[in-house]
């Protein structure tokens, strides 16, 4: 149920019942699985961790200056501790909770994020990416120029349609997503689906700017996008990334009517079909990572599954940490752009796989593309990371 822009914008007032309710039970089931305490070991940066910090700078015994930034920008949005709050599981919760009725450390973090970016105490790095995104609406500082000179180079159409695939706002700014999206792409023509993009028009959907701390530009990106989409004519739009697949579904209210779809949906659909035909085999132990919001946040495990199944020679192989419980690849919050020294969630995921034997992690994000080849590479690993477009286009 996607919610109002601004009733989305929430201050750590607003937030404080949330923090109370998380004091008041005190549980720790937020604290048992989160990668930010299991990569450092320290509480603090955990949902119960921060509610302390928050209902401590209400009170004043804490001011902002002394929030240091393992603790504001550690956290990688992951939600697995929103998943597993017992608070949140009553069924009302699950059905109608919001981010401001939801007990959650993302949102803690991300209000303290807030807080930083109006005071203008943000790093240098974070700082830098959410200046791209005002000025070109992406965080690498790409030019409007290029993304369109993309669009024209893979022969789609900028012109009003049905159907748009929303690349976001890493490509074609980001080779490994590029070819990402290039791949699925070359699978939509295969299966003469007509589908077009809006090319530079397009800006990020929010969801960076949100992770970020930006509320304001978050509102601004989320309007102009909404406008662009209506005066296209828009009935539907298939997502690259999950994060925007996500601030599509939860932040758009007025686009409720329009069918919305992560590009795996897609690709099931049309492996079903029989518009997608497997004419290769692709003989290798492949195990797939949950990106966080496709599956916690978004209930999507089952699709991109059955995809990579249906591939003929394809074994798939399981992580210990997979589905409700996957383990984060560190690239949400300010992760992509931030790295902190005791944050190596990426390394901690290729080392989840290196113990399954795989030759290849197909992923589903463009975020965890970038992520778990880095971390792979750091490891020398010999595994693949490859996207499942990229993989079904490989057996077409």
């Amino acid at each position: 149920m996607a919610i109002d822009r601004d009733y989305a914008i929430v201050s750590l007032q607003e937030y404080e019942p949330q923090l109370w309710t998380c004091i008041n039970c005190f549980c720790g089931l937020c604290v048992e699985s989160c990668p930010v305490f299991i990569e450092g070991r320290n509480e603090v940066g955990a949902a119960r961790g921060m509610a302390q910090v928050g209902l401590a700078l209400l009170s004043g015994e804490l001011e902002l200056a002394d929030l240091t930034d393992d603790l504001v920008y550690a956290c990688t949005g992951c939600r697995w501790c929103e998943w597993n709050c017992s608070l949140n599981t009553p069924l009302y919760i699950k059905r109608t909770g919001t981010r401001r009725t939801k007990v959650s450390g993302a949102t803690m973090a991300e209000i303290f994020r807030s807080m930083r970016a109006e005071e203008g105490q943000v790093p240098t790095q974070v700082r830098d990416a959410l200046n791209n995104l005002a000025n070109v609406g992406n965080p690498f500082g790409g030019s409007k120029q290029t993304k369109d000179k993309w669009v024209a180079d893979l022969g789609m159409s900028m012109e009003k349609t049905d159907t748009i695939l929303y690349v976001g706002a890493t490509i074609p700014y980001e080779d490994r997503a590029t070819k990402m999206a290039e791949a699925i792409v070359d699978v939509l023509k295969a299966a003469k689906i007509d589908v077009g993009m809006v090319g530079s028009k397009e800006m990020d959907s929010g969801a960076f700017a949100m992770m970020m701390g930006e509320d304001g530009l978050f509102a601004e990106m989320t309007e102009h996008n909404e406008e662009i989409i209506k005066n296209q004519g828009v009935r539907q739009i298939i997502c690259v990334s999950p994060h925007d697949y996500d601030a599509f579904t939860a932040y758009y209210p007025t686009l409720d009517g329009l069918e919305i779809k992560h590009y795996t949906q897609l690709f099931l659909e049309l492996v079903h079909s029989r518009r997608i035909k497997f004419t290769k085999r692709i003989n290798k132990r492949i195990t797939y990572h949950d990106p966080c919001y496709l599956g916690r946040k978004n209930d999507i495990y089952d699709e991109p599954r059955k995809v990579l199944q249906s591939i003929p020679g394809l074994e798939l192989v399981e992580m210990d940490k997979t589905r409700e419980t996957a383990y984060c690849c560190g690239g949400g919050g300010t992760g992509l752009f931030y790295e902190l020294p005791k944050i190596k969630m990426n390394m901690t995921r290729a080392d989840h796989a290196k113990a399954k034997n795989v030759d290849c992690i197909a992923v589903a994000c463009p975020i965890c593309l970038q992520m778990l080849d880095d971390g792979i590479k750091s490891r020398n690993y010999n595994i693949e990371i490859k996207d499942i477009g990229q993989l079904v286009r490989e057996a077409l």
